[in-house]
């Protein structure tokens, strides 16, 4: 019989299996399946495909609604997810099955964490959830994630100019640590769109809001970490892409059973 942990995983892999080479991964929170908030990312976002990753933002999660005109979404998008650990190439010689390993024990031996009441928000142009009072323990699972999973992540220089929204001291981290939005910085959060003007953002937030209020209320639990795999691509003359338009997979779901 399979314990809880390894069910998820079972659930969540893709099966065609991703090799180590050239392959980013990242570490998310994604909801658990047949969860009220499953539920409403899979009205948001459109179909879901055996655990791959969504092409496009749909609109169907709009559906009755006047039309507010496009609003985009990341290429990459792995539909309602919240990243503890944001996507890094692995580092050389390290294989996705050690990272895999190693997740399993680390989500095995910490708790759920409960986020209390949501708010929509606009953060730098998007549509996000996140908790309307500070919640010191999912930071400190970030921090945990990237003191345990940084040392398999391969850091490529970073071209701060592509980022002109840091503040200073993001600046520095990005200098030091490769991410802008680590440790001090982090902030838990659930992305809806990509970047919007200011009056479709309005629009998008007015329609937004009934179909969000009653995840808002109540908040949601995390209770599990989720690995993401996505190959990475190059384009001549370019740095290996971080963010490319390749689709990622949901390669496990590991409850946080400790």
């Amino acid at each position: 019989m399979l314990n809880p942990t390894e069910r998820e995983q079972q659930q969540g892999t893709s099966a065609e299996p991703l090799s180590s080479e050239r392959t980013l991964f990242s570490i998310c929170f994604t909801s658990r399946p047949g969860s009220a908030l499953a539920q409403f990312g899979r009205s948001w976002f459109g179909r879901v495909n055996g655990g791959a990753t969504l092409q496009a933002f749909s609109m169907s999660g709009l559906a009755g609604v006047a039309s507010i005109g496009s609003a985009p979404m990341p290429g990459r998008h792995l539909g309602l997810h919240a990243p503890f650990f944001a996507p890094a190439p692995l580092r050389k010689g390290v294989r996705l099955d050690e990272v895999t390993t190693h997740l399993a024990s680390f989500a095995a031996n910490r708790q759920p964490i409960e986020t209390g009441p949501l708010q929509l928000t606009r953060t730098h142009r998007t549509l996000t959830l996140r908790p309307t009072k500070p919640r010191p323990e999912l930071d400190w699972l970030a921090l945990q994630c990237f003191n345990a999973f940084d040392s398999y992540a391969d850091r490529p220089e970073t071209i701060e100019g592509e980022q002109p929204h840091l503040n200073p001291h993001q600046r520095l981290l990005l200098r030091s640590f490769g991410q802008p939005n680590v440790m001090s910085e982090y902030r838990f959060s659930l992305t809806l769109t990509g970047p919007l003007e200011e009056d479709q953002s309005e629009r998008l937030s007015n329609a937004l809001r009934p179909l969000v209020s009653d995840v808002c209320d109540v908040g949601i639990r995390v209770d599990g970490l989720s690995l993401i795999g996505s190959v990475k691509e190059q384009t001549a003359g370019q740095p290996l892409a971080t963010n490319s338009g390749r689709p990622v997979r949901l390669l496990g779901r590991y409850s946080l059973a400790g």
